[in-house]
């Protein structure tokens, strides 16, 4: 028999991530990331593949920053922030021959670069961080802001993964290479979302927001920059609705919008005529765009969407899969695999896609893609020994029909060793979201737990992804039809399996799900025990603190707390937390400003003054996405304490 999976297994785990062909296609460029143990971080090297023969060899290690980027067909440019000493506030860029040799040092940009775009061997499009607040404030006794103190006068005035954000903005600027020259290309107060190169490299166009009285808005505009003139376009004026997955085609522009009726509804997918400038809405289907397939098993970034030869490709999540699909200028899409699983990321090269992809139960790896046939082909094995020496459990999947009449998809790990006739205690798992999905595919936490001894089984309710508008829309309804569709579900996968233990259940989520669990110990006894990570209690106060409460919490009340105080707190788990009987773990990082601090330690506080056994695990340095991108210690760590609590109370 294989070994079973167990929680330090993650350190041998190799993450793959940021594919892109070279100019002619004929080579690609992908980083990997493996967790170290004694330095605490994740260890990146770039990698080539050359499409012809299928090799793959590692170029360089070091790419820390991921802005990976071809120069040509024979050198490629990144950036690093650990190589050599980079001056504050500067980004330095490294380039290479695939040939071999040393990587070495092209220039420093004396800005904060989150993406760059090649306009010249010389000029580069970078989008990057800039401070409006150029003077330090400073105080009679000398308190420096930034490090003893901050001001807040905007919302939002911090964001999770980036910190403080207030009076900070993203821009994008032209850098020049050779003078050193930085020009700005957008307004100082305009946040920007994103930027593209047009294919001419002769145009930039760009996504975003200007705050409006000091409050940061989800409607933005979209707007187009001629380097050769410098002015500047308004192809959709700021206000009409949010921007996102930009993208040049043939004399025209694509992007999805969101009108924000309600949080979570799907966008429209619009072109916009480069001549006339007129907006054209695609009968597109009714769809999320991008990869919802939860999992604690992927690192790093890469491409999701990409015009090339007369279609936009981009990624859906269909129930628990993601799949690469594109759109041609007619409006039309077409899928291009079937397969269940994940895409990460991809890159486009005439009919060919190379994509970093999580299939049959496997950690990320490098696969091909033919668009014409929908064949894929595996090219990278970095994780096939763990795979192949250890008892990965593949989820058994069904469908039931709840009591309104909606099919749900529900998955099922058994027992590592398991035995027929046998009780084991189980575990629901709850994704985030609430508009994200779980699927076949490997997920670490729900390994090690099932190696454990416990069945391991979750479903996607309704308010998830994959399914449509009416599906997802659970507006002013939270703790109601989700619930009933996850304790449905309990009821179902224990009348399917009587080996599991219904006196030896326990429920376990994050951000909406760990709302859920906090909404669930409080009307429910059922379960011995429960982990509530990154959650909710209170949405007066989560509405109130938090970087998207102001506009999304508030938006899934239907109110606010002047005009619906009864209502927010008729859908707070803390509400009812006074009642609660289960033994409870709440998992937070103390940066973590999607679900700030405050929520867990009202439910910890409540639920001890009224003697209830409950435990906080307070991560210092991380944020929201402590299970996914945290630093290793401190994954192995929490995954140690969710099990450890389950295992004393189960």
């Amino acid at each position: 028999m294989s070994k079973k999976i167990a929680i330090r297994d993650f350190y041998d785990f190799t993450f793959l991530s940021d594919v892109s062909y070279s100019p002619d296609g004929k080579k690609a460029v992908f980083l990997t990331h493996q967790p170290d143990e004694e330095q605490n971080l994740y260890k990146a090297r770039l990698w080539l593949y050359e499409v012809d023969t299928g090799a793959v060899k590692p170029m360089t290690a070091g790419c820390k920053g991921g802005k990976l980027l071809w120069l040509d067909n024979e050198t490629v440019l990144f950036s690093s922030r650990t190589r050599e000493k980079v001056a504050e506030g500067h980004t330095a860029f490294y380039q290479l021959p695939i040939t071999g040799g040393e990587a070495t040092r092209a220039f420093d940009v004396p800005e904060r670069v989150e993406a760059v775009r090649m306009i010249d061997r010389t000029r580069f499009a970078i989008l990057c961080r800039t401070d409006l607040c150029t003077e330090q404030e400073t105080r009679p006794f000398h308190a420096q802001k930034g490090t003893d103190f901050e001001i807040f006068d905007e919302l939002p005035f911090w964001r999770n993964g980036r910190g403080v954000t207030n009076g900070l903005r993203r821009s994008v600027k032209v850098f020049d290479s050779t003078t050193g020259e930085v020009t700005a290309v957008t307004d100082p107060n305009l946040d920007v979302q994103d930027m593209r190169l047009s294919p001419g490299r002769d145009k930039i166009l760009y996504c975003g927001a200007e705050p409006v009285d000091g409050v940061d808005r989800q409607q933005g505009g979209l707007w187009l920059y001629d380097l050769l003139t410098r002015k500047t376009r308004t192809l959709v004026p700021q206000g009409d609705m949010e921007i996102s997955n930009i993208s040049f085609t043939t004399n025209r522009v694509f992007f999805t919008g969101y009108n924000h009726e309600w949080p979570g509804k799907n966008p429209d997918y619009c072109f916009v005529d480069l001549q006339s400038g007129e907006l054209l809405r695609l009968p597109f289907p009714d769809a999320e765009a991008g990869n919802s397939v939860g999992t604690d098993s992927a690192f790093g970034g890469g491409r999701t969407l990409k015009y090339s030869v007369g279609r936009t490709y981009l990624l859906h999540t269909v129930h628990g899969d993601s799949r690469l699909v594109s759109v041609g200028r007619d409006g039309r899409i077409e899928t291009h695999m079937n397969y269940e699983g994940s895409v990460l990321s991809f890159d486009i090269f005439g009919r060919n896609a190379l994509f970093i992809g999580m299939r049959d139960m496997r950690l990320p790896e490098l696969y091909t893609l033919d668009l014409d046939t929908g064949e894929q082909k595996r090219v990278t094995g970095f994780n096939e020994e763990f795979f192949q020496t250890h008892e990965v459990i593949r989820p058994e999947v069904f469908t039931f029909k709840n009591s309104d009449g909606w099919e749900l998809d529900g998955y099922v790990l058994k027992p590592y060793g398991f035995q027929p006739g046998k009780k084991y205690p189980g575990i629901l798992e709850i994704h985030g979201g609430p508009k994200g999905v779980f699927g076949t595919v490997y997920h670490h936490e729900m390994q090690a737990l099932a190696a454990r001894g416990y069945f391991v089984f979750f479903t996607n309710p309704r308010g998830s992804d994959g399914r449509g508008d009416e599906f997802a829309n659970i507006t002013c309804k939270l703790g109601t039809i989700d619930y009933q569709d996850l304790m449905e579900f309990t009821d179902e996968v224990l009348r399917r399996y009587p080996e599991l233990d219904g006196e030896r259940l326990a429920c376990c989520g994050g951000s909406y799900g760990g709302f859920m669990v906090n909404w669930m110990i409080g009307h429910t006894d059922r379960f011995k025990a429960a982990c509530a990570q990154r959650s909710i209690s209170n949405y007066l106060s989560k509405c109130l603190t938090t970087d998207i409460g102001y506009y999304h919490n508030l938006s899934q009340m239907g109110t606010d707390p002047w005009h619906g105080f009864d209502t927010m707190w008729a859908t707070s788990p803390l509400k009812y937390a006074a009642q609660a009987q289960t033994p409870t773990l709440f998992i937070q990082s103390y940066e973590d400003y999607r679900c700030w601090l405050s929520e867990p330690l009202q439910m910890f506080t409540t639920l001890r003054r009224h003697g209830v056994d409950s435990r906080v695990v307070l991560f210092m340095g991380e944020n929201h996405n402590l299970s996914r991108s945290g630093r290793p210690k401190n994954r192995i760590t929490r995954l140690e304490e969710i099990a450890d609590w389950f295992d004393s109370h189960l």
